[in-house]
């Protein structure tokens, strides 16, 4: 489950907006909170099941500094509708057009993103990458969370 792609780098900046609406910047972890990228393939098939796992793991994360940061593969208003439909979600949902995806080589050749999960530092240096489907469970998040984070 462990995936080494850009551990040790400083992390890609970037601004995106939210589903509902506001700005997210990844600078704004910076120095007191832990964000925990999670890019989600918005347009399979148990996207919203995905989400709600997320959702537990954000929960969990909470109280060991760390912010789970959705970011989706589908337009705002996919975005959003898929947003409405996990009640209760604990993180923000971010619009991706491809770009920041790719940064950080989480987009497929064929414009879709892969399930994939990146462990921020308060310095902005990645330390810790996870691939798959099994990467974004809280279980596999608290786990490398706890390993990475002191």
């Amino acid at each position: 489950m462990g995936y080494d792609f850009g551990v040790g780098r400083e992390a890609p900046t970037f601004t995106l907006n939210a589903a509902d609406g506001s700005q997210i910047k990844l600078s704004q972890y910076r120095g007191d909170w832990f964000p925990v990228l999670a890019f989600v393939p918005c347009r399979a098939a148990g996207a919203a099941d995905a989400l709600s796992e997320l959702s537990r793991a954000a929960t969990a994360l909470w109280g060991l500094r760390g912010q789970v940061v959705g970011i989706c593969d589908a337009d705002r208003d996919e975005c959003s509708a898929l947003a409405a439909s996990v009640p209760g979600l604990a993180f923000p949902l971010l619009v991706d057009d491809g770009s920041v995806a790719r940064q950080y080589g989480a987009l497929r050749g064929d414009g879709a993103v892969r399930p994939m999960a990146f462990v921020v530092d308060r310095a902005g240096k990645i330390v810790w990458t996870g691939e798959g489907a099994a990467a974004l469970t809280e279980e596999a998040l608290v786990a490398a969370f706890r390993r990475v984070v002191r």
